[in-house]
């Protein structure tokens, strides 16, 4: 009798142990054996691969460059990746990398801007000028491209990606705007992942979304919204519940064109016009929970020299946010514990499209019906 990996230790063992290797690994040892490749293929391993310890605690940066080809049909999108603890640890920044890229892939039928939206479960989310959506796992270099919505007609809107755990299930949801009768109404489609078919919400919202990507919390996604009152603006944060498919607002705590992200595990306010002014919901869903924080534009500017105009784009961990230089795509760390900083690459050296955290994962972003039968952890 010959010996196998198999034979040599149980099944529940040699699990056990692949559990707790990193993706690249995982993909390598696929070709081991058929073993193999039956355990690290089978949802349930996925599933309980993503919510092991050490697959949640290190993050990735993600950041990606576009270019259209010459066929004007094809995307030609480069990546590049970080290790999250590498980048706050290292005291030199990403000078000496940032002119590499870890690979290059193409995108059919993929034009224009690109916005990279919040990751879910180590999948990406990639959306065009036009309206067309790829999910994406940088890991495993899958991609998969969203069948075209006919219900969506102006592909200007707001788009938002994430997990609905009632369903288990991966859902998009686009949010347009439509003004009509002197009123804004806005509405929204979700797509699912384990359907492959886009959905119309019947019920409508009030007021005109105001940026292009919808930030995860809590199973909802929300975005910045306004509606008219005598000429004036009033801002508001609406939220679409993936499970329930409702609306409901937050207030914000002064009426202000701010910014939504989510920091520390909680909604964050960064104003457009005043880059000083930071607020954070420490309670979700509680208005008298909202805190005004430090700014670190006022440090930065400070330092510089010079007026600038930055966007928060991610909190790496509760004590390091990620900044962006709107003028020139340079990426900037900022630590709110020391109140120092870091440029984590130089400027103009590629140009920066998008940028996002993810954990590496073997979650696939292609349409399937497995999900229902993974086990809650």
């Amino acid at each position: 009798m010959s010996w196998t990996w198999e034979s040599a230790l149980p099944m529940e063992i040699m699990e056990n142990i692949l559990l707790k290797l990193p993706v690249k690994s995982l993909i390598r040892l696929k070709c081991v054996c058929k073993g193999w490749f039956s355990i690290i293929s089978d949802p349930y391993f996925v599933r309980t691969h993503l919510h092991q310890p050490q697959t949640q605690a290190r993050s990735r940066l993600c950041i990606i460059e576009d270019n259209e080809l010459d066929d004007f049909n094809t995307m030609e999108v480069r990546v590049f990746t970080g290790d999250c603890e590498e980048i706050i640890d290292d005291t030199t920044g990403w000078s000496t990398l940032s002119s590499t890229f870890d690979y290059i892939y193409f995108i059919r039928n993929f034009k224009h801007e690109v916005v990279l939206l919040d990751s879910c479960d180590g999948l990406l989310c990639i959306v065009d000028f036009y309206g067309k959506i790829v999910l994406w796992n940088p890991s495993t270099r899958q991609h998969y491209q969203l069948p075209p919505n006919p219900d969506i007609w102006d592909p200007s809107g707001c788009w938002g990606f994430g997990y609905d755990s009632s369903s288990h299930d991966y859902k998009v949801v686009v949010i347009v705007t439509t003004f009509g009768n002197d009123q804004y109404k806005t509405e929204v489609n979700v797509f699912s992942l384990k359907s492959n078919k886009w959905k119309r919400i019947q019920e409508k919202h009030h007021t005109a979304v105001k940026e292009r990507q919808a930030t995860i919390l809590h199973g909802a996604a929300h975005w910045m919204a306004y509606s008219k009152s005598y000429n004036h603006l009033i801002y508001r944060i609406v939220a679409f519940d993936l499970e329930k498919e409702q609306f409901r607002e937050m207030a914000i705590p002064s009426n202000d064109d701010f910014k939504l992200r989510v920091v520390g595990g909680c909604l964050c306010l960064h104003s457009n016009y005043d880059p000083s002014k930071m607020w954070i919901m420490k309670e979700y869903g509680i208005h008298r929970s909202w805190t005004k924080i430090t700014s670190p534009w006022a440090i930065i500017r400070n330092n510089m020299n010079e007026e600038f105009e930055c966007e928060l784009l991610h909190s790496l961990n509760d004590e390091h946010l990620l900044w962006v230089w709107v003028s020139s795509g340079k990426l900037t760390l900022f630590d709110q514990k020391q109140n120092i900083y870091k440029n984590l690459h130089e400027e103009y050296v590629w140009g920066l499209d998008d940028a996002n955290l993810y954990v590496e994962t073997l979650v696939s972003p292609h349409p399937s019906t497995t999900l229902e039968v993974i086990k809650e952890e």
